[in-house]
């Protein structure tokens, strides 16, 4: 499902889906989702990716700069980094979210 990549300072967790950028520090992890070259952290949440979290027990916060959605992030426990991984991939995979990606959305690469 993933390839993953250590970088000096960062991890790349790639599949055929999406990849994702994490950095892990103090027992925390910044997850930066890339979807097609948007980051679609928000359209996900208006499509209940925050339900599935909840049901499993993972707490969460999101950080990046206020009204800046190209810069959001999911911040979790480190010990909860595989199984949230795994459940945006799931996620993604059952639904088609090409239908929400816009500029407002748009990363670099």
């Amino acid at each position: 499902m993933w390839n993953i990549v250590k970088e000096k300072d960062y991890i790349i967790y790639k599949s055929e889906i999406c990849s994702l950028k994490i950095y892990c520090q103090d027992e925390y992890c910044n997850i930066f989702i890339n979807y097609k070259g948007h980051n679609i952290l928000m359209p996900m949440g208006m499509w209940g990716f925050e339900d599935e979290v909840q049901e499993r027990g993972i707490e969460y916060k999101i950080g990046g700069e206020k009204g800046e959605f190209k810069t959001f992030f999911y911040i979790i426990k480190e010990n909860d980094l595989k199984l949230f991984s795994d459940l945006i991939y799931f996620f993604l995979s059952e639904h088609n979210m090409d239908g929400v990606l816009n500029d407002s959305f748009k990363i670099e690469l």
